[in-house]
C-alpha cells in the first residue's frame, strides 16, 4: 500500500479519542482561535480582503459572513498566522493547528458539522500532519521550505475529507491533489509571505477535499512515488510505510505525544526556548537591563536558520529576534503585538541589549530525536561587573511538559479577543469553546463576529 492509501485508511477509521486527547484538542483551537481574532485587524488582512469577493456562506473570523470556503480559510490562515501567537509542534517543525483549523471551520460550517466532529477531524488533520512531518520535515527544513505550509496542506486536506465524508478512494485522490499544492520557502520569513503561505494552505485544503469529491483523480503514489512529493520535496527515498508504520496513527496522536506549545510570546517558536531560559535566569538572579554586558545563545542549526533577523529593523523580524524580546523583558514592556514596532524596536535601551545578544551553533544540538524539534537554548549572561550565569531550556513553557494552565490560556484568549469582539461576546465565545463538543461549527463561528 501506498502512504495515500495508508493515511486513507485511517481517516476512514480514525482512533477513538480519549478524554485527555479532547480536551488538548480544545485547548489548541481555542488558542489558535484567539490568534485569529486579533490577526484580523492587521493590515495584512485588511489587505488581502481587497483581493476576496463576498460569494458564499462562510464566516472569516473578526470581519463578517457571506465568504466562499476558500477564501474564508484563506484569510482565517492568513489571520490566525500573522502574529505569530499560534502554536507548534516539534513533529512537522511547524504550527500545527492554524494550518489546517481554517480549512475545518470553513467546511465544517458549510455542512453542519457540529463541533464533536470538529474536534474528531482536528485530531485526524493534525495527526497526518505530524506524522507526515515525523517522516520529512528535518529534510524539508534543511532544503529550506517552510515546513508548516508544505505538511500542513495534507493535514488539511485530511480534515477536509474527513468532514465530507469521502470514501476511501475519494479520500486517496483528496491527499494526491494536495502533494501537487504544497509550496512555501522560508527566504519569505519576515515578510507578509509568511502568513500567505499558512491562508494558502488552509484554502488549498478546501480545493483539494472538494475537487476529491467532484470526482477529481490523483496518483495513489503521489506522497511516496518515485516522482512524487517525498522524494521531490527532500531529495530522499523512503523504504515502504507498511502496516507496523500505519499502526502509529492515532496510536498515540501527535496532540498528546510528543504534543504542542502553546505559545506565551507572539514571535517565531526557535526563539521561546532561548528567552525562557533568560527569563529563568532573571527571575533567579534578578539583574537589570543596565547591569547587562552580554547575552550569548547556543542553539542548533535548524533554529538558527530560522532566526533570519536578529537585528530586526520592522515588527515582522522582531518576530524573529531573541535580543528583542529578552529587551522587553528586562524592560518591562510587554511582549505583545502592539509593541513589535520601529518606536520600540529602535529605543535606545533596546537598541543596546539586541546588539549585546549572540547567537552561536551548538553542534551537540544538532540531529537530536524528532520528538525535541529544533533542539534546546543553553543561555549565558555576562553582567558588567564579571558574573555570569548560564542556563539550558530543553523545551518551552507551553509545552505539555510545562504547560499553560486554563487560567492563563483564558487569559491570553481574551487579550486576543477582546480588542476585536468586547469583553461581553468574547466571554461568549470562550465559553463555546470549551464547550464545543456541544457547540456547532455554525454556531461557533457566529461567535467570533462582534454582537452587533
Amino acid at each position: 500500500m501506498t502512504l495515500s492509501q495508508r493515511f486513507a485508511q485511517f481517516i476512514q477509521d480514525p482512533v477513538p479519542l480519549g478524554e485527555k486527547e479532547r480536551r488538548l484538542c480544545i485547548r489548541f483551537i481555542l488558542d489558535t482561535m484567539g490568534a485569529m481574532l486579533l490577526g484580523s485587524k492587521t493590515p495584512v488582512v485588511q489587505r488581502a480582503l481587497t483581493i476576496t469577493e463576498g460569494s458564499g456562506r462562510a464566516t472569516v473570523a473578526g470581519i463578517g459572513r457571506n465568504f466562499s470556503m476558500r477564501d474564508a480559510a484563506f484569510l482565517n490562515g492568513i489571520s490566525g498566522h500573522e502574529l505569530e501567537l499560534d502554536d507548534t509542534a516539534s513533529s512537522n517543525l511547524g504550527h500545527p493547528t492554524v494550518a489546517v483549523l481554517p480549512t475545518l471551520l470553513a467546511i465544517g460550517e458549510e455542512t453542519g458539522a457540529s463541533g464533536a466532529q470538529l474536534i474528531q477531524a482536528f485530531a485526524v488533520a493534525t495527526e497526518v500532519e505530524c506524522k507526515l512531518g515525523r517522516i520529512c520535515a528535518h529534510a524539508l527544513h534543511e532544503r529550506g521550505w517552510h515546513a508548516s505550509s508544505i505538511t500542513g496542506v495534507i493535514g488539511a486536506a485530511a480534515g477536509g475529507a474527513y468532514l465530507l465524508k469521502l470514501d476511501q478512494k475519494k479520500t486517496e485522490h483528496c491527499l494526491g491533489l494536495a502533494a501537487s499544492m504544497a509550496s512555501g520557502v522560508r527566504e519569505n520569513f519576515g515578510t507578509d509571505t509568511k502568513s500567505v503561505h499558512i491562508g494558502k494552505c488552509a484554502s488549498d485544503g478546501v480545493l483539494a477535499a472538494l475537487l476529491a469529491g467532484a470526482g477529481y483523480t490523483a496518483s495513489a503514489a503521489a506522497l511516496d512515488g518515485r516522482e512524487g512529493y517525498l522524494y521531490e520535496y527532500t531529495n530522499q527515498r523512503f523504504e515502504p510505510f507498511g502496516a507496523d508504520w500505519a499502526e502509529t496513527l492515532g496510536r498515540a496522536y501527535d496532540i498528546a505525544s510528543p504534543g504542542f506549545a502553546i505559545k506565551q510570546y507572539p514571535s517565531c517558536s526557535s526563539t521561546h526556548r532561548a528567552v525562557d531560559a533568560f527569563v529563568d535566569l532573571a527571575k533567579e538572579h534578578h539583574f537589570t537591563a543596565e547591569e547587562i554586558a552580554s547575552v550569548r545563545v547556543e542553539l542548533s542549526a535548524a533554529a538558527l536558520r530560522e532566526l533570519v533577523t536578529p537585528d530586526p529593523k520592522t515588527g515582522d523580524e522582531a518576530k524573529f529576534s531573541v535580543g528583542f524580546q529578552v529587551a522587553l523583558y528586562l524592560l518591562g514592556i510587554d511582549n505583545m503585538p502592539v509593541n513589535y514596532c520601529p518606536e520600540f524596536i529602535f529605543k535606545p535601551e533596546i537598541q543596546r541589549i539586541i546588539k549585546a545578544t549572540q547567537l552561536c551553533h551548538a553542534e551537540r544540538y544538532d540531529n537530536l530525536p524528532v520528538d525535541m524539534g529544533v533542539g534546546p537554548a543553553f543561555v549565558s549572561v555576562r553582567l558588567t561587573d564579571g558574573r555570569e550565569y548560564h542556563t539550558e531550556r530543553i523545551y518551552p513553557v507551553g509545552h505539555l511538559t510545562d504547560p499553560i494552565p486554563d487560567q492563563s490560556l483564558e487569559e491570553k484568549f481574551l487579550r486576543c479577543a477582546v480588542p476585536v469582539l468586547g469583553r461581553n461576546q468574547s466571554a461568549v465565545l470562550l465559553q463555546s469553546l470549551w464547550d464545543l463538543e456541544q457547540t456547532p461549527v455554525s454556531k461557533l463561528m457566529e461567535f467570533t463576529l462582534p454582537a452587533n
